[in-house]
């Protein structure tokens, strides 16, 4: 690969998305979906009227709203789309926006009538590899923007290839067969200090490793510089070894930020087999490193976010991810630049993406407007046999809900005390680097065997605790004795914020009682045990009655037994002041 600066081009720009200031950038990523087609003469869309269509509209209405950004998947968008642009001034980008669009493969013959059509208002670049090879067609990605060359104002249109193919992605070997694999990777920029945007195409980056970084720091200012990139896909298994390496590179350094863009959800192959029938999820998603200051992390942020689709997940409390729901085809989203430099401290926080709008096309290919999309959540508890009453509720928020399921399976961080419940705490919020394993049951999209375990795990002590240890009165330990006469149930009471969250148990009306209990398995070791006990006990001020009605159950084949405190005694009364518990 060749990391090529836009100014040795004799290019010049000025993209609203590479400004450092204080102020929001607009977003359109867009999951283009539809049945792909793929053979030795070309890859792309099925139905190219349909595909020509949409991205006219999608457009149309980037041009309308002022986008920033416009993102479209690898093998997406056909090449009389292109010609539109260039023939429409209305379909092109405005002024400081930029598109960073997939296109469909071009053969030899679309790409020497492209370079015919340079002229005084339109500049198009790419290699002048294909010439001499005995490949087919390349892979494109159209860099959309107004911007000068050699001094003169015009429209640019940048079309980097990819350089790596894909082997074997269509049981096939299509793709290495056929094509014709580029060398250089643009890097564009307003000027030395601004953010730098970096694209690869789908296996591209997974050619992108430590090998380049000296070239990049040497030419680049990879040290400093702040880089936005992204990775254009289309790939049925997003979540690869390969592609998590990538990501895992990309954001090494600080000042990165990773936008992951695959086709739609229900895409399909000509003979009708779904694209992500093995792991039911296109994992696109933002990827970015920012500190617990600087990022919104309240429960309105994020409960906003997911009912839009975009769900909130973390990896190792510094890395932030933001997974796309599938179904949803087109995104609006308001980010901030990947470093800011400008204005005061309270300014400058970055906060993470927020989703203004979500877009599905109606029957007529245009667009409409959604104004939530399900995540499932409640129709996979119950297919897992959960019947919890406050898990099935859909009034009740998915972040309580995270944590009830957090605190009701042992997975608390005690030192966190009175912040245990916040979502950058929360162990269900946390994302495994290593295989992306998602530890959520309010995001449930995709089907990977490790998030599959994780979830099972989840689903089987919650309903063993709510099920058949609490409704057995036989199973409380003289520590929580006192609930034997009252109607108890697994859930938070409406006041629960008020004891943050360290009380999951609730009476006949559905008011709180002051006790803590959880159910970790079958089999468990003895120091999982204590451990899980004692960071309970460390929510808990020394004085508050709070830490005797702590209770850990656990099984050894069919015995229920349980961690609790044995000086606690048959408490019959519980204080009622709050200002001891909290």
């Amino acid at each position: 690969m060749n990391f090529v600066d836009l100014s040795t081009l004799n290019i010049t720009t000025k993209l609203d998305v590479l400004e450092r200031d204080t102020q929001r950038y607009s977003l359109f990523l867009y999951q283009h979906t539809g049945v792909f087609f793929a053979d030795d003469t070309r890859i792309g869309n099925n139905n190219q009227q349909e595909a020509e269509t949409k991205f006219i509209n999608l457009l149309t209405k980037a041009v309308q709203e002022n986008i920033s950004l416009v993102v479209a998947p690898e093998y997406s968008c056909p090449k009389s789309v292109v010609d539109l642009i260039l023939n429409d001034e209305n379909l092109q980008p405005p002024k400081n926006k930029v598109w960073a669009i997939g296109g469909e493969s071009l053969d030899k013959e679309q790409l020497d009538s492209l370079k015919e059509l340079n002229n005084q208002n339109i500049y198009i670049h790419f290699e002048d590899i294909y010439k001499n090879s005995d490949k087919n067609y390349v892979d494109p990605l159209y860099y959309i923007f107004r911007g000068q060359h050699d001094g003169v104002d015009k429209l640019i249109i940048l079309i980097q290839f990819k350089s790596r193919h894909m082997g074997g992605l269509w049981s096939s070997q299509l793709e290495p067969n056929n094509l014709i694999e580029g060398e250089n990777i643009y890097i564009l920029k307003n000027d030395l200090n601004s953010v730098r945007l970096m694209s690869f195409i789908c296996s591209q980056a997974i050619n992108f490793n430590a090998t380049y970084e000296q070239h990049l720091i040497d030419n680049h200012s990879w040290t400093d510089a702040p880089f936005l990139i992204l990775n254009l896909q289309f790939n049925p298994n997003p979540s690869h070894e390969d592609f998590i390496a990538f990501k895992k590179y990309a954001l090494k350094r600080d000042k990165r930020e990773l936008i992951s863009l695959n086709w739609g959800k229900e895409t399909t192959y000509v003979n009708g087999r779904n694209l992500y029938e093995a792991t039911n999820t296109p994992r696109s998603g933002i990827y970015f490193k920012t500190s617990d200051i600087d990022l919104d992390y309240t429960t309105t942020k994020i409960i906003n976010n997911h009912n839009k689709g975009l769900y909130f997940l973390q990896i190792l409390r510094n890395k932030r991810v933001l997974f796309f729901n599938g179904n949803i085809e087109l995104f609006k989203i308001e980010n901030k630049s990947v470093s800011i430099v400008d204005g005061e401290d309270v300014q400058q926080r970055r906060e993470g993406p927020t989703v203004i709008n979500i877009f599905n096309y109606d029957e007529d290919l245009n667009f409409i407007e959604e104004e939530k999309v399900g995540d499932n959540h409640i129709d996979f508890l119950t297919s897992r046999g959960i019947s919890n009453a406050y898990l099935l509720n859909e009034e009740n928020s998915i972040v309580d809900k995270e944590r009830l399921i957090n605190i009701s399976v042992g997975k608390v961080k005690g030192k966190e005390e009175n912040k245990w419940a916040d979502v950058i705490h929360l162990n269900s919020f946390g994302l495994n680097e290593v295989d992306e394993c998602n530890n959520r049951l309010t995001y449930i999209e995709d089907t990977y065997a490790s998030s599959e375990v994780v979830r099972t795990i989840s689903c089987s002590n919650i309903f063993e605790l709510d099920v058949n240890i609490i409704n057995n009165i036989h199973n409380y330990p003289h520590s929580i004795r006192h609930l034997t006469n009252k109607n108890i149930s697994l859930a938070f009471a409406q006041n629960a914020s008020m004891f943050n969250y360290k009380y999951n148990l609730t009476n006949d009306n559905g008011g709180i009682e002051k006790a803590t209990v959880c159910y970790i398995g079958n089999a468990v070791p003895l120091q999982l045990v204590k451990k899980t006990y004692d960071e309970l006990q460390k929510l808990f001020d020394n004085d508050s009655p709070g830490k005797n009605t702590i209770v850990v159950f656990y099984k050894i084949g069919n015995d229920v037994l349980n961690k609790s405190n044995p000086d606690a005694g048959n408490i019959t009364q519980i204080s009622n002041d709050d200002s001891s518990i909290i």
